[in-house]
């Protein structure tokens, strides 16, 4: 990229003082010239950065070289993946995150149960899900979630999954942690329009864990 900008077939933004504009981060910038210099290797805590500067700028050596460091790796190979098992990945962690705002407001803590089911145990019923399930007498709700894609009941993904939401969150600035709960055989109901007679029910062999959010830290005080 930076070989076609200064070729004459492109007209390139200069500044009052006739400095070329280039809109990216300044402060990654060093990276990418030590690496046209010096074929000097980005520091592991900037490869993630680096590696999508990289990209933009089409530089395939470096690409290739940061492709094989543990932190790309992990972002792009590991954490990617696991997004990509559920599909509604992104919309279940919107929704984590609303209803943890809306539990703020009584609380300084929101803590909201994750049930990820691993299939269904009844036949018909294998569709992909993501629903909120409320108990307004005890302030609480529960985000059912599931199936991953392609992987069987006994895998470990599930955990691994919700590890990554945990990295995703933290990444975004939240002050959250979870922990796992023992695995339930679950049973609901769905009602008819009058409220009485059972039209279906659903069984689900889940994953279940609390995510809690901290709003108000609070801090240590000294004592006089």
């Amino acid at each position: 990229m930076l070989a076609a900008m200064f070729s004459g077939r492109y007209h390139v933004i200069q500044d009052e003082q006739k400095r070329y504009f280039i809109d990216r981060d300044g402060d990654l910038f060093q990276y990418i010239l030590k690496f046209l210099r010096d074929s000097e290797v980005p520091p592991p805590h900037a490869a993630v950065q680096v590696y999508k500067e990289a990209l933009y700028y089409g530089l395939h050596p470096l690409i290739e070289i940061l492709k094989s460091s543990p932190p790309v790796r992990a972002e792009y190979e590991l954490r990617e993946s696991l997004r990509n098992a559920l599909p509604k990945y992104k919309e279940f962690k919107e929704k984590l995150v609303d209803l943890a705002y809306e539990l703020a407001i009584t609380s300084h803590c929101s803590e909201i149960s994750v049930h990820q089911y691993r299939e269904f145990l009844v036949e018909g019923l294998q569709a992909q899900t993501l629903s909120i399930r409320r108990d307004l007498t005890r302030d609480e709700s529960t985000i059912l979630i599931g199936p991953l894609n392609d992987y069987g009941k006994e895998s470990q993904l599930e955990e691994s999954m919700l590890h990554c939401v945990l990295y995703d969150l933290r990444e975004e600035g939240f002050n959250v942690d979870f922990r796992m709960r023992e695995s339930v055989c679950e049973y609901w109901t769905q009602k008819n329009k009058n409220n009485d007679i059972p039209m279906y029910h659903e069984f689900y062999d889940t994953v279940c864990c609390a995510f809690t959010f901290n709003w108000w830290p609070t801090k240590g005080v000294k004592k006089k």
